[in-house]
């Protein structure tokens, strides 16, 4: 195990700087994933830490040895791509012995090596199968094992379940939790899912534009966004506009600029002050569906008028608007069902908790096109 330390690091592409003179420091033994957009610069970042790709300027360290200019195989890193690398023509056995003979393993311990990795992923008794015999995600496992039987200091996952359907692809994210919390090394994950990133990491790094944006755990990043980027990127959000009114420790009073109502919140990180200008972001699965009667016990109540209401699985998703600003909600609950065929009609919502961001003259919500 080891941790990772990146200074000023820059990669350009022509014009383009992927990565924007980024620093980060991955402590030893955590999970990190790096999340963002397609062409954001996350995969390049990664490649730059890992060797794969040269950097521009700046530094790599990786347990305290500055190893930018280091190639890869000198780094003692363990890699798992997209699709399964498996040598197609190695059995099972031969495909993770392949990685210890690689490093030079004594060969008397080659055998109880590859026997604890393939228990590990628990694939024990498929030694023998070649990859024509294997699931994709039986596959990505085997690669798993190679990646992690020369006990790397580092493990490296790029988009390792891009490529596996759904129910594979969940299972999967469970087994790579409980084999980094049975191996303890040290993991950088790149992945666009904010689902695989927010059930996987204990480390969250957002990127945008080839900057890093924001870091925190996922409760942090879902919870507390300090951009209208990571708001948006990060679950199903709706924006309000809003003005501070009153700002206090424990309580920052809005007042919204469409419904005219003053609501209020108990985080206030970045410290704006009143007469601030916001955007009051509100969690999809956040809002609650209130009776009349309920109003008065439930914080953040305003009218919005539905526009449409569709059953999707256990959920009922509605798409509403409070002015002219969009509300989506994602109802739950054995009530749900009643907000369906209510095309139209108002509703009462409790917005529940919200977030603040500072709001910049003439900026237009993702919700408003």
């Amino acid at each position: 195990m080891a941790n990772i330390r990146t200074e000023r690091l820059i990669k350009r592409f022509g014009d383009v700087a992927a990565v924007d003179h980024v620093d980060l420091e991955i402590r030893e033994g955590s999970f990190t994933a790096i999340l963002g957009p397609s062409g954001c610069g996350k995969t390049t970042l990664l490649r730059c830490i890992a060797g794969l790709a040269e950097p521009d300027g700046g530094k790599v360290l990786i347990g305290g040895q500055d190893v930018t200019y280091l190639p890869p195989h000198k780094r003692n890193l363990g890699f798992v791509f997209q699709r399964p690398a498996m040598f197609p023509h190695m059995s099972v056995y031969d495909n993770v012995a392949w990685a210890l003979q690689l490093r030079n393993w004594p060969k008397d311990k080659v055998r109880a090596r590859v026997l604890e990795m393939l228990r590990l992923v628990r694939l024990e008794g498929l030694e023998g199968r070649a990859f024509r015999q294997l699931s994709g995600g039986q596959a990505q496992r085997v690669v798993i094992a190679r990646a992690l039987a020369p006990q790397p200091d580092v493990l490296f996952l790029d988009e390792p379940l891009s490529q596996l359907d759904a129910k594979l692809g969940d299972e999967l994210k469970l087994e790579i939790a409980e084999i980094h919390r049975q191996t303890g090394c040290t993991t950088l994950m790149v992945t666009h899912d904010q689902a695989e990133a927010l059930t996987l990491a204990d480390n969250v790094l957002l990127m945008n534009l080839g900057k890093i944006v924001q870091e925190g755990s996922p409760l942090d990043l879902y919870r507390q966004p300090r951009t209208l980027f990571s708001a948006d990127f990060i679950g199903t959000n709706s924006f309000l506009a809003g003005t501070i009114t009153e700002s206090s420790s424990g309580c920052t009073k809005v007042r919204l600029d469409e419904a005219g109502i003053v609501v209020h919140s108990e985080q206030n990180p970045a410290g704006l002050s009143v007469g601030t200008p916001v955007w009051v972001g509100i969690r999809a699965d956040d809002i609650d569906v209130l009776d009349e009667e309920q109003r008065a016990r439930y914080p953040n109540v305003v009218t919005a008028i539905v526009d449409q209401a569709l059953l999707t699985g256990g959920t009922v998703i509605v798409q509403a608007h409070v002015g002219q600003t969009e509300l989506r909600i994602h109802a739950g609950g054995s009530r749900r069902f009643q907000l369906l065929g209510k095309e139209g009609e108002p509703i009462l919502c409790s917005l529940g908790s919200i977030s603040l961001i500072a709001r910049t003259p003439g900026e237009v919500p993702p919700n408003r096109g």
